[in-house]
């Protein structure tokens, strides 16, 4: 037999020895992906929100033969916070997440052509809800002054004689917004939405680069401490053999993990259509998936890459796990990157910096898959195929059986 392939079924002996962890590693993605899909629609929904309302005005006001009463507010801003899923307190109250306070004047001022209306919100320090209620109150209270405004401006023209247009006095601009491709050439909806899911897609991959690091490193520190790693040198297996072999193997754990991944991403967007019937699903086409299980692959065998250098090197696990998380956490860095920066566009000095990183190219892979432009796409295949080929080849330079053997642990 190659002696790769000799390598490669003594590793996945090894590793099924262990199956609880593999089917724990495997398993992983299917259960945390879809918990975090169900979270993100429901945890905010699981925190009850409390909210006091204060009404000093007993005041009231006519515009355009519409009586306004500061009640007529505040019910408003009640039954909006309601719907929310917010308990509203009326009255002056303690511990509660944002308090709203009409003061006094209010429906008098509302109505006047020469004074403002003030309503005031208190926040308490710390809780997420008060800025969900900030948010609420923020957009109730800019559609009231479109609707005063509207009937100011028009008992205003009604006295002056004019015929005045409120769109042209309180949106004198009318702002525009497409979205084109790259040749300038429109796009849907959903195309755009297929490049946002590009990023998260590129942002899962910090999924998969822990498992198969861990493991490489009791491959060789393992196998060093538990004393078989001499017996194993003794073989003619040659070197080349030895370093691929071991690299192929823990690879397939990431093989395994992808494609977890990959179908946990699937019922990650198949919650929602469930709950909100906003099927996501249907927007991730073919081509993408098999992009992203690709990169995921290819982030794994970088990951190896990267590492199996400084395993070799290493005299014990702290060492060789010590380097794996810094690996893990330049991913980490890459992946959050992809997912607000459009790394292409940056200038040239930190663009070629991300470029020196092979999961760079893994992330742009993934996104010039979505837009189509295959060409860009398989360019940054092949520079991250070079790049994994390359590290491979340093691993195989650095291997010394001396040093290994006989390093400090």
């Amino acid at each position: 037999m190659n002696p790769v392939y000799v390598v490669i079924w003594k590793e996945l002996k090894d590793m099924l020895r262990d199956i609880r962890t593999l089917a724990a590693i495997a398993f992983l993605p299917l259960l945390i992906l879809p918990l975090m899909s169900l979270t993100s629609i429901y945890a905010q929904g699981l925190q009850p929100g409390y909210v006091a309302l204060i009404n000093y005005d007993r005041s009231s006001g006519s515009i355009g033969g519409v009586n306004i009463t500061s009640d007529d507010v505040l019910r408003e801003i009640s039954e909006t916070l309601e719907k929310y899923g917010f308990q509203v307190i009326q009255g002056v109250t303690t511990n509660v997440d944002a308090t709203i306070i009409i003061r006094e004047g209010f429906a008098r001022n509302l109505t006047s052509l020469t004074e403002r209306a003030r309503l005031e919100l208190i926040k308490t320090l710390g809780s997420s809800k008060a800025d969900q209620v900030e948010s609420i109150v923020s957009n109730i209270v800019n559609d009231l002054n479109f609707r005063i405004a509207s009937l100011k401006i028009a008992e205003l023209g009604s006295v002056s004689g004019l015929n005045v247009s409120v769109d042209s006095v309180l949106r004198p601009v009318e702002a525009q917004v497409r979205v084109v491709g790259v040749g300038g050439a429109p796009v849907s909806y959903e195309e755009t939405l297929k490049v946002y899911i590009a990023r998260f897609l590129s942002f899962s991959l910090i999924f998969v680069t822990t498992p198969s690091t861990a493991y490489i490193t009791d491959s060789v520190i393992g196998e060093k401490e538990r004393k078989t790693l001499e017996a194993l040198l003794s073989t003619p297996v040659p070197r080349y053999a030895l370093i691929v072999g071991k690299v192929v193997s823990t690879s397939l754990i990431g093989l395994l993990t992808g494609f977890t991944n990959a179908l946990g991403l699937l019922l990650f967007a198949y919650v929602p259509s469930l709950i909100y019937g906003v099927n996501l699903f249907s927007l991730i086409p073919g081509s993408v998936m098999l992009a992203h299980f690709i990169a995921i692959y290819s982030s794994v065998l970088s990951s190896l890459a990267l590492v199996t250098p400084a395993v070799i090197r290493s005299g014990s696990y702290r060492t060789a796990q010590a380097s794996s998380m810094i690996i893990i956490s330049i991913a980490t860095i890459v992946f959050f990157i992809s997912l607000y920066v459009d790394i292409e566009q940056l200038s040239d000095i930190y663009k070629w910096v991300l470029y020196v990183i092979p999961y760079t190219h893994a992330s742009l892979f993934i996104k010039f898959v979505a837009l189509g432009m295959l060409s860009n796409a398989l360019t940054h295949l092949v520079i991250l195929s070079l790049v994994i080929i390359s590290l491979m080849y340093i691993s195989i330079k650095l291997f010394n059986e001396e040093r290994i053997i006989y390093g400090r642990t």
